[in-house]
């Protein structure tokens, strides 16, 4: 092979080994408030095996959230890029953020269960019936006195009926399909509720047993998992009481290099992209989500990956 041949070889090896990819620890973030990046997005989702309909969906409830002002503090983020931001790692990213996102003063809109319920029309299914009696459900509610309290329901209209009060179904009424309302309704009851752990349950054992939990519960409802992408789900944990709640839905995404993650920050917070190339960064991000957890007496917290995979969540200090 000739010299100049090889030297440029070498070259080119030595420029994409040195190039800034997204690499272990970087995270690329993004609120979709720029049309790049919401056009960017709907091309991964349906790259990613969501359906038209569901990335049509997703589509204007983002449109509908981004069409009010959305009051936020860039002023530790870096110059956007697309309305994309570069971070060094996911702590890095948590660290410029000026609020936890749920909290972002907006109106209360499409929750982070019924983002996934949408992107996975058709590939995350329930066996159930919404009147049929599939429970007992243990349904998480905090009436208007702030009390929380958890209650049993036999179906799962009576379980989504509770957890979603009857503002926020008026609000979202119209914003799925009719041929996914009934899909919701088992799905955000089979998904948006408390599980009891046996009393032998030990910290050793705990992550075990809370995914024994969701496996009994989800086999209940005939739940079956998308087999392209992965539903994240979080759950908090009280050891003491022997119970744990599942608190927050997202959707991860394979790539031919890393990952993309899509979620909602609760009702009022951005929808969220995340890009990154280790997975770890995700646990990183929900300890900043959910960080002061513990002051609401949660002593762990887990993330689910479909059906599969377990991991512990660190909360985050300030």
């Amino acid at each position: 092979m000739p010299s100049a041949l090889i030297s440029t070889y070498i070259t080119v090896a030595l420029v994409m080994a040195l190039q800034p990819s997204l690499g272990a620890a970087a995270v690329r973030a993004s609120f979709l408030t720029e049309q790049a990046a919401l056009r960017d997005t709907l091309a991964v989702l349906r790259g990613g095996g969501c359906t038209q309909e569901a990335t049509s969906t997703f589509q204007r409830a983002v449109e509908r959230y981004t069409s009010s002002t959305f009051d936020f503090d860039f002023g530790k983020f870096p110059k956007p890029s697309d309305g994309f931001y570069s971070f060094e790692s996911a702590a890095a990213l948590v660290a410029a953020l000026p609020h936890q996102l749920a909290d972002t003063q907006h109106a209360y809109e499409f929750n982070c269960f019924d983002t996934v319920v949408a992107l996975t029309s058709g590939s995350l299914r329930t066996g159930v019936r919404p009147d049929e009696i599939s429970g007992p459900y243990l349904v998480p509610h905090t009436p208007t006195n702030g009390a929380f309290t958890i209650l049993p329901r036999a179906t799962a209209r009576d379980a989504f009926t509770l957890v979603y009060p009857e503002w926020y179904r008026d609000t979202t009424a119209e914003a799925l399909p009719k041929s996914m309302r009934d899909a919701r309704i088992g799905l955000v009851a089979a998904l948006f509720g408390c599980h009891m752990l046996p009393q032998s349950t030990t910290e050793d054992g705990l992550a075990r047993g809370v995914m024994d939990a969701l496996k009994a519960s989800w086999l209940r409802q005939g739940i079956t998992f998308p087999q392209r992408f992965e539903v994240v789900l979080c759950h908090e944990v009280s050891l003491p009481q022997h119970w744990f709640v599942t608190v927050h839905a997202g959707l991860l995404f394979p790539r031919e290099r890393g990952f993309t993650y899509i979620e909602k920050a609760g009702g009022s917070g951005p929808f969220v992209r995340l890009d990154f190339d280790d997975r770890a960064a995700l646990l990183t991000w929900f300890g900043g989500m959910f960080r002061g957890a513990e002051r609401l007496g949660y002593t762990h917290h887990f993330a689910t990956f479909n059906d599969t995979k377990i991991e512990m969540v660190e909360f985050l200090k300030k």
